[in-house]
C-alpha cells in the first residue's frame, strides 16, 4: 500500500507538471505553428492513436494474468506468459507497420477536400514517422505491463514524470528555432520509444524477468483472448468518444475547428488523468481480492474511498474551471478559443461521474465481466458516430460535444450504475451517499465565489484569477469541513491536523500550558 500511496503522489506531481506544461507550451506551439498547422499536428496524433487499438486489449491482460500468477508464484508459467505476450506483440508491431503505411498513403483521399496540398504532404510524413514509432512501442510495452503487474508504480511514475518534463522542453527548443510540426512528431516518436526502453532495461536487469516461448495450454490462451477482446472493444469505444469527433471535424470542417476541439479534449483528458492517477493503481490488488472470501467487502470499501478521493480532486478542478474557465482561456489562448469553455463543461458534466467510478472498471477486469459494458458502450458509440455527422454539419463543434455528452450519460452513467449495483453488487447507495455530501459542499463553495465575483466584478487579469482561486480554495476547505465530512470524519481530520501542527513546531497553539 505504501508503494501505491507514493505512486499516487508522483502521479499528481506528473499531472501537475503536465498542466503547467500545457499552460505554457500550448500558446507557444499555436503561435509558432499557427492555428491551422497546430490543428494538422493534433489531427495526425489522433489518427495514429487509432493504431494503438491494435494491442487488442492484451496490455490489460498481461497485468491481470501475471498479477494472478504472482499469487501462486509459478515462475515457469510466468516466464511462459512473458514469452507468449512478447512474441504476440512483436507480431502486432509488424501488422501496425502494414496498416499504418497503407492508411497514411491515402490521406489525400480522406482529407483531400479540407486540407491543402502542403498539409497533405506533411500529414503523410508525420503519419509514417509515428507508425514506425508505434510499431516499436508495442513489443516494448510488454515490459511496462509487467512492471504494473509487479506493482513497481514508483519507477513507472518517475519515468513518466521525467518524460513530461524533458519532452516539452525539447519541443520548445526546436519551436524557438522555427521548426515545423513534422519535427515535433519526430520528438514525440523518439521519446515514446526511449522511455519504454528504460522500462525494458529495468525489467531485465533489476527484476530479472525471464522469458520462455512455450505456452501450449490452448484453453488458457483462449481464456486470455476472450478476456482481452472485450477490453479491446472498450478501447475502440474510448477512441470514438475522444478522437473520432476531431477526425470528423477535420473531414467536414477543417483544421481550425480541429485545433479548438483538440484543446477542449486536451483539458478533458487532464481531468481523466487526475482520476486515473489513483484508480489505475488498484487493478493488481483487486485481481487478488476477487479470489478471497471477504473480497467484495474490501472492494466496496475501496470503491467508496477511492471514488470520494477522486471526486475531491476532479470536483475541485472542475468547479474552478466553471468559475474562471472563460477568463482563463481568454488570457491563455485568446477570445477565439472561448468555445473551448462550453465544450469542456458539456462533456465533463456526465463524464465526471464515470471518472469517479473508474475503480468499477478494475473490478470488471479482475472478475472478467467486461462483456456487458463492452456491448453496451460499442452500441452507444456507434450511435454517437452516426448522430455526430449531422450534428457537426449543422452545429459544428458544439453539436458533436452535445452528442458525446449524451452518449456518456446514457451508457457510462445510467446503465452502468444499474449494472454495478445489480450484477457486481457494488455499494452504489453508499457511494452516492458519500459523494453527495462532498458535492453539496462544493456546490455551496462555488455559489459563494460566483456571487462574490459578480458583486466585485474584478478586472480580468492573471492576478485576479489567482486571487479568486485562493478564495475558492479556502471556502471549499471550510465547506468540506463543515458540510462534506461526517462528524467522526471531521473529528479524525482535526486530530490529524493537530498532530501535524504539533510535529512541525506548532505545539504552542494547541498546548494550553504554553
Amino acid at each position: 500500500m505504501k508503494e501505491i500511496k507514493i505512486a499516487a503522489v508522483l502521479s499528481y506531481i506528473t499531472i501537475g507538471c503536465t498542466i503547467i506544461s500545457s499552460i505554457i507550451f500550448t500558446p507557444i506551439i499555436i503561435s509558432k505553428l499557427g492555428q491551422e498547422e497546430y490543428g494538422l499536428y493534433s489531427l495526425m496524433i489522433v489518427l495514429v492513436g487509432y493504431l494503438s487499438i491494435l494491442d487488442l486489449g492484451l496490455g490489460n491482460a498481461i497485468v491481470r494474468y501475471i498479477s494472478r500468477n504472482r499469487a501462486t508464484d509459478d515462475k515457469a508459467l510466468e516466464a511462459s506468459l512473458n514469452g507468449f505476450f512478447l512474441k504476440l506483440f512483436i507480431g502486432i508491431g509488424f501488422i501496425t507497420l502494414l496498416i499504418g503505411f497503407l492508411l497514411f498513403s491515402q490521406v489525400d483521399v480522406i482529407f483531400g477536400k479540407s486540407l491543402t496540398v502542403e498539409q497533405l504532404n506533411k500529414a503523410k510524413i508525420m503519419g509514417y514517422i509515428m507508425t514506425i514509432s508505434l510499431a516499436a512501442q508495442f513489443p516494448l510495452s510488454v515490459f511496462s505491463s509487467i512492471l504494473q503487474a509487479y506493482e513497481k508504480f514508483i519507477f513507472i511514475k518517475l519515468t513518466a514524470l521525467l518524460q513530461v518534463i524533458i519532452q516539452p522542453l525539447t519541443m520548445l527548443f526546436f519551436l524557438l528555432l522555427g521548426t515545423s510540426a513534422v519535427t515535433l512528431i519526430y520528438i514525440v516518436a523518439i521519446y515514446n520509444v526511449l522511455f519504454l526502453l528504460i522500462d525494458a532495461i529495468f525489467c531485465l536487469k533489476v527484476l530479472d524477468i525471464k522469458f520462455t516461448f512455450k505456452l501450449n495450454n490452448q484453453a488458457f490462451i483462449k481464456e486470455i483472448f476472450v478476456y482481452a477482446i472485450f477490453i479491446f472493444i472498450t478501447v475502440i469505444v474510448d477512441k470514438i468518444y475522444w478522437q473520432t469527433d476531431q477526425v470528423l471535424l477535420g473531414i467536414l470542417k477543417g483544421t481550425e475547428d480541429v485545433a479548438i476541439y483538440a484543446v477542449a479534449i486536451q483539458i478533458v483528458l487532464i481531468f481523466m488523468s487526475l482520476a486515473l492517477a489513483i484508480s489505475g493503481l488498484f487493478l493488481p490488488r483487486i485481481s487478488m481480492l476477487v479470489t478471497q472470501e471477504d473480497g467484495l467487502e474490501q472492494i466496496n470499501k475501496l470503491f467508496i474511498k477511492v471514488g470520494s478521493m477522486q471526486f475531491l480532486v476532479v470536483g475541485y478542478i472542475l468547479g474552478g474551471f466553471f468559475l474562471f474557465g472563460k477568463e482563463f482561456l481568454t488570457l491563455w489562448l485568446g477570445k477565439e478559443f472561448i468555445t473551448v469553455y462550453y465544450i469542456v463543461l458539456i462533456i465533463m458534466m456526465p463524464f465526471i461521474i464515470d471518472l469517479i467510478q473508474n475503480l468499477g472498471l478494475s473490478v470488471l477486469k479482475a472478475k472478467n465481466l467486461f462483456k456487458f459494458r463492452t456491448i453496451l458502450l460499442i452500441s452507444v458509440a456507434v450511435g454517437n458516430i452516426f448522430m455526430s455527422i449531422p450534428a457537426i454539419y449543422y452545429y459544428g463543434k458544439m453539436g458533436t460535444a452535445i452528442i458525446t455528452a449524451c452518449s456518456l450519460l446514457i451508457g457510462n452513467v445510467v446503465v452502468m450504475n444499474i449494472y454495478y449495483y445489480k450484477k457486481i453488487k457494488l455499494d452504489i447507495y453508499g457511494f452516492w451517499k458519500a459523494v453527495g455530501r462532498l458535492a453539496l459542499a462544493f456546490g455551496l463553495a462555488i455559489s459563494l465565489i460566483k456571487l462574490l465575483w459578480l458583486v466585485a466584478n474584478p478586472t480580468i487579469t492573471w492576478f485576479s484569477i489567482i486571487l479568486y482561486i485562493f478564495y475558492y480554495s479556502v471556502i471549499v476547505g471550510v465547506s468540506l469541513l463543515c458540510v462534506g465530512l461526517k462528524k467522526e470524519q471531521r473529528k479524525k481530520w482535526l486530530e490529524q491536523l493537530k498532530v501535524i501542527l504539533v510535529n512541525r513546531g506548532g505545539a504552542k497553539f494547541w498546548n494550553p500550558k504554553s
